[in-house]
């Protein structure tokens, strides 16, 4: 193509993705039901900041973020209502290219100008356009921490400590940390998750034994049992479709996600000196895919594509770059689509189709799952002496 028909592409994707961000913001200023986990968060921040209230072991508690998110997001409590919804919009549309460029930079060649593009499709995404939920902001911290774990050790644990407000978005750096191993960063990250645990337990006056309990306590209730959340990528919902009785289908679900940590463990060991830059990103991008398969997502976390695609957009193997167009435009497509929205209506006739619509998303995860493990172990393979 012509350096013209680049700027013109290049363009018309930048204008797609500020439509996207824009229509995010008009659906986060109009709809107040988008904002019903921003304001739960602020609910929870004042009864304990202002008013010394237990959070996990009062009668009745729904509180699923841990302590140190109360404690991180306590200052949302000091901030006038009426400047809560604004502000973090803002704030949401801001992260969002912040995000793409911190994922994106780890993946790439040091090459700047080639991440306008992965940028710019990830600014597409459904996902992309959620802006009153917290997973941008944690994503958006554990990834900084990526972008200077080598160079910046403790700047770089102290960054993915605040990011575990969220466990099931930093959660799978922190294990690419451990699995590869980064132990004086991981001792950072938890020092900081120990410190706002520490901080809220002084507040209310309560043992931290007491507040994991409780904590234990309201996850279980949410997203385990007969009653619990599926999450729209979890393999959860298939053990329940399958097995006979809640217990058996969670045992089955729990077996199935540990088999799969094991996997992703034994892959990440393969080569743990391995740049980012140079196909490292692999391991990442199957950690944030085994949180995806493993734990409660809803459609917004899908971000958490996001290093997977980076890895196969700037795999360094020209050979694989044809086989490679067809994955990532077939990413792309769903990611701004979103089956399950989009062609919710079919799931009320029941059926294969319906069950094809309501799982795509989870089959979706599953393919690129395997499809980054395969290649990873490919490149691995290669690399090691016979």
């Amino acid at each position: 193509m012509t350096s013209r028909t680049v700027r013109a592409a290049t363009l018309a994707l930048a204008v797609a993705a500020g439509v996207n961000l824009v229509a995010g913001a008009v659906l986060a200023l109009r709809d107040p039901a988008r904002a019903a986990d921003l304001w739960s968060m602020v609910d929870w921040c004042r009864a304990w900041l202002l008013n010394g209230e237990r959070l996990y072991t009062a009668p009745g508690a729904t509180t699923d973020y841990p302590p140190n998110a109360i404690v991180m997001l306590a200052p949302l409590a000091l901030l006038p209502r009426g400047w809560l919804l604004p502000l973090w919009t803002a704030g949401a549309l801001a992260l969002a290219p912040i995000l793409a460029y911190c994922v994106t930079r780890c993946a790439s060649r040091g090459d700047r100008s080639a991440l306008a593009v992965p940028i710019l499709l990830f600014l597409c995404w459904t996902g992309t356009r959620t802006l009153l939920q917290f997973s941008a902001l944690s994503m958006t911290l554990a990834f900084a921490s990526v972008l200077i774990v080598d160079s910046h050790q403790i700047v770089s644990g102290l960054l993915l400590g605040l990011a575990l407000f969220k466990p099931h978005i930093a959660g799978p750096v922190a294990l690419w940390a451990a699995t590869t191993g980064r132990l004086r960063v991981l001792a950072a990250a938890a020092i900081v998750v120990a410190a706002g645990w520490t901080v809220y337990d002084v507040r209310i006056g309560e043992l931290p034994l007491t507040t994991l309990s409780g904590y234990w306590h309201v996850l279980g209730e949410q997203y385990a049992g007969r009653d619990g959340l599926m999450g729209r990528t979890s393999i959860r919902a298939w053990t329940h479709a399958l097995a006979d009785g809640a217990a058996t289908a969670d045992a089955w679900w729990v077996g199935i996600a540990a088999l799969l940590l094991v996997l992703t463990c034994w892959l990440a060991r393969r080569d743990v000196r391995r740049p980012l830059d140079a196909g490292g990103m692999a391991v990442p991008a199957l950690w944030c895919l085994w949180s995806l398969l493993a734990i409660y997502h809803n459609t917004n976390n899908l971000i958490l594509m996001l290093p997977a695609f980076a890895f196969v957009w700037f795999l360094d193997d020209r050979r694989a770059w044809p086989r490679r167009w067809a994955p990532l435009l077939l990413m792309q497509a769903v990611l701004m689509f979103d089956v399950p929205t989009r062609l919710g209506s079919l799931t009320r006739e029941g059926g294969w189709i319906a069950a094809a619509v309501d799982g795509f998303d989870r089959l979706m995860v599953a393919a690129v799952f395997v499809y980054v493990a395969a290649i990873w172990y490919g490149l691995t393979r290669r690399s090691r002496p016979r």
